[in-house]
């Protein structure tokens, strides 16, 4: 994909509730450009998922304007919204012991319809995504017995199987060991750079977001705070706003910075 001076996802104005009492999204403004690594850092009910649901169709009755490609979301189709976001959520529960293969054959959906059967180039697609992502070592066992881990790479290769310019993944590390985490973040980094998509997820972790991303959006309430390199908007005073943790700064010999948590703010 080519970068250019146009924003891919363009969000103005938004607002959005669940009911018309509670704003979970108030006016909410930003702009991600095409093959940004952003990472949207906040606590929990500050609004991301809430964001990410928005922004690919799956949140209806908003107020303000979110566009994609410079294209209205409200006018564009399911098909056309999935040919450009590929969402991956932060857990997934299988209803249907659904072979992995089928699983990410799933993501080709938008390129042959919910009813059409799968041409070469779509098997091939979903091999090669099951590769890049280290799922195809399980193709054919049954998704719902993977680990949470195997789980998050079929999710993500399902995604790349849908050939999305825009990668959104909602807390990719959320429910896996030390291990399993650092493969995750370390892959979609990786897919990133690769593929040249457009890479957007939430984190919990300051730490990660400094590691994996080259540009962090900070919520809270929601409602954006903070917005810029991770480097000059991470701090500890912003932890401290943010999370309500003191939080110590480490530089390691190697001049990366780590934020270390000291103690809760009663």
């Amino acid at each position: 994909m080519e970068l250019n001076n146009k924003p891919q996802i363009l969000v103005a104005g938004l607002k959005f509730g669940y009911t018309r009492e509670t704003l979970v999204l108030n006016d909410l403004n930003c702009q991600i450009m095409a093959g940004e690594r952003v990472a949207i850092l906040g606590h929990n009910g500050a609004g991301k998922t809430t964001l990410f649901n928005v922004i690919a169709g799956a949140a209806k009755n908003y107020e303000g304007t979110v566009k994609l490609n410079g294209k209205d979301l409200s006018l564009l189709s399911k098909t056309d919204i999935a040919r450009l976001i590929a969402l991956v959520p932060q857990k997934h529960e299988p209803l249907f012991p659904f072979l992995t293969r089928d699983f990410i054959m799933m993501g080709r959906y938008a390129r042959i319809g919910l009813f059409g059967n799968a041409r070469p180039e779509d098997i091939e697609s979903v091999e090669n995504a099951a590769h890049e992502a280290g799922a195809h070592r399980f193709l054919d066992r049954p998704y719902n017995t993977l680990s949470g881990g195997e789980m998050q790479l079929v999710l993500i290769a399902r995604s790349l199987a849908q050939e999305s310019e825009i990668l959104i993944l909602d807390e990719p590390n959320t429910h896996l060991d030390y291990r399993n985490k650092f493969v995750v973040m370390d892959l979609v980094k990786r897919i990133s750079e690769a593929r040249k998509v457009t890479l957007v997820m939430s984190l919990h972790d300051p730490n990660d977001v400094l590691h994996f991303a080259s540009r962090v959006i900070v919520m809270a309430g929601g409602a954006i705070i903070a917005d810029g390199v991770p480097h000059d908007v991470i701090n500890e005073k912003l932890l401290a706003d943010c999370f309500g943790v003191r939080a110590k700064a480490i530089c390691g010999e190697n001049g990366e910075l780590v934020f270390q948590p000291a103690e809760v703010i009663r």
